[in-house]
């Protein structure tokens, strides 16, 4: 699904991640649309979903709203902004990046799934916790999709719950197979690939 972006220079265009604003080329800071950077909860956790992060503004703001840990599996997505070290020590959150985890429209990999589970941990006890990728789109809310069949949800309440907090998400059939897959390696129904 592609991504609209606003150029400071007021310039719009339609990601592809290798595309960038024709005058400003893509070091130059933009505003991705609405559904990219909306925020949702998923219900009965203290979980939220989100792409990625847009700017240090977002970022602060997030932080003032109870944002305490922000789980990044962005990849290596040219477009996305990641706070420094110097705002995260500052800010009192906790940063966890999960490199590799591209978005192949294939498979999501297994690690990714055990890492964002590590990650996600501390949300049992209550701590707000943002899981995000380059839109929001897919390999966040696929990856949690995963975690939240791994806490007991069926498959039904977990894309649910899903779709509470990102409504525009539609199901990825190969990612929710990676998802299952990972759940039964984990539950030791399924020998490791």
């Amino acid at each position: 699904m592609p991504v609209a972006f606003d150029c400071a220079c007021g310039s719009r265009w339609w990601s592809p991640p290798d595309v960038a604003c024709s005058r400003c080329g893509p070091a130059v800071a933009s505003t991705p649309d609405p559904i990219v950077w909306s925020v949702g909860k998923i219900p009965g956790t203290s979980v939220f979903l989100s792409g990625h992060l847009r700017n240090d503004g977002r970022f602060t703001e997030l932080v003032g709203s109870g944002i305490e840990v922000f789980v990044d599996v962005a990849g290596n997505a040219p477009y996305v902004w990641r706070p420094d070290e110097e705002a995260i020590t500052s800010s009192g959150a906790r940063y966890v990046r999960i490199d590799g985890v591209e978005d192949t429209n294939i498979d999501l990999p297994d690690f990714a799934f055990d890492a964002v589970a590590a990650a996600l941990d501390d949300t049992r006890r209550g701590v707000s916790t943002l899981l995000f990728c380059a839109a929001g789109l897919k390999r966040s809310p696929h990856l949690l999709y995963g975690v939240l069949r791994s806490w007991g949800y069926d498959v039904q309440s977990a894309w649910e719950a899903i779709v509470v907090a990102r409504p525009f998400v539609d199901p990825w059939d190969p990612y929710l197979a990676s998802a299952e897959r990972w759940l039964a390696v984990r539950n030791g129904t399924m020998s490791s690939p």
